[in-house]
């Protein structure tokens, strides 16, 4: 009888054990899922741009976001087949997401996300202490980019454009995901 008492306790005693660290588990995941990494993965698939007009002419088409290099890059397609294709790769750089912008202006802005990003908004902006932007800094070029995640099928992005090392224009696109993985 002592024997059954001694494991009826040990179980319930790992048991509980069990749940507790699933409990303590279940906010890393969360988080984890929520990161701004993560985030952008998930934005993986076809997404199609809401056509705006605007100041800036139209900017209807087809934008695709691919998870790759084994899960450590996300490749961005803007416009493909077009004369304005560009393509962004986003991936970590140390603790920190970064991008790169292969622009249709035939330069490559690198970007690192800000501090104030949250889970629904990621805020990148060009570092003055990487070389390619020390060689494009007077250059027209893409200087900062806001991406605001409305949900797992909606997403809102503003581009911003430098001339001559200010602000001149901004960039904005309202994509509608067309096929894909959700989040």
């Amino acid at each position: 009888m002592r024997t059954f008492r001694t494991c009826t306790v040990v179980l319930v005693s790992a048991t509980l054990a069990l749940i507790a660290g699933a409990d303590e588990k279940t906010p890393a995941k969360k988080a984890a899922k929520e990161s701004p990494f993560e985030k952008i993965k998930a934005l993986s698939g076809e997404w199609e741009v809401k056509d705006q007009g605007g100041e800036h002419g139209h900017h209807g088409g087809a934008i695709t976001y691919k998870v790759t290099a084994g899960g450590s890059a996300v490749l961005e397609t803007l416009f493909g087949g077009t004369d304005h294709e560009m393509v962004t790769m986003y991936y970590m750089e140390g603790d920190q997401l970064a991008l790169t912008h292969y622009c249709m202006l035939q330069n490559r802005p690198h970007m690192h996300a800000q501090k104030q990003s949250s889970p629904d908004k990621i805020v990148f902006e060009c570092n003055d202490d990487h070389e390619d932007n020390a060689k494009i800094e007077n250059e027209d070029h893409m200087h900062k980019a806001t991406f605001n995640f409305v949900d797992a099928d909606h997403l809102k992005t503003e581009w911003v454009l430098y001339k001559d090392g200010k602000p001149d224009s901004t960039h904005s696109f309202e994509l509608v995901r067309t096929k894909g993985k959700k989040s």
